[in-house]
């Protein structure tokens, strides 16, 4: 996994959020904010691939008392985050896509059928 590009990530008024920019702003329509333990991790994000793995491992090398459930329970609502907000770069397709046949390769397609 990867976070898609034109992603910012900026602390206001004590809160860290996700700024769209360029073509991005299209797709990223909601504000999101994330935690301070989210954006520990959103520094190593941004520069590397990574796995659900890799997050708990550093989650927990970061952050003493923390369970390695507590720990994945915690990323897997991160990456959720993420991913419903078109940010996280996954292979999972969320929303609708939509298809533009164009007519005539519908009516050939009828033909070929007939």
């Amino acid at each position: 996994m990867k976070l898609k590009d034109g992603l910012i990530l900026r602390e206001v008024a004590g809160q860290y959020v996700i700024v769209p920019t360029g073509k991005r702003v299209r797709e990223v329509t909601n504000i999101v904010y994330i935690s301070s333990s989210a954006a520990y991790l959103w520094d190593y994000m941004k520069d590397h691939e990574f796995t659900r793995e890799d997050l708990v491992a550093r989650i927990m090398e970061h952050y003493e008392g923390v369970t390695e459930e507590q720990a994945g329970a915690d990323i897997d609502q991160y990456l959720k985050i993420l991913g419903d907000n078109q940010i996280l770069d996954d292979g999972v397709v969320r929303g609708r896509i939509f298809v533009r046949i164009p007519r005539d390769m519908v009516e050939k397609s009828k033909k070929d059928k007939t």
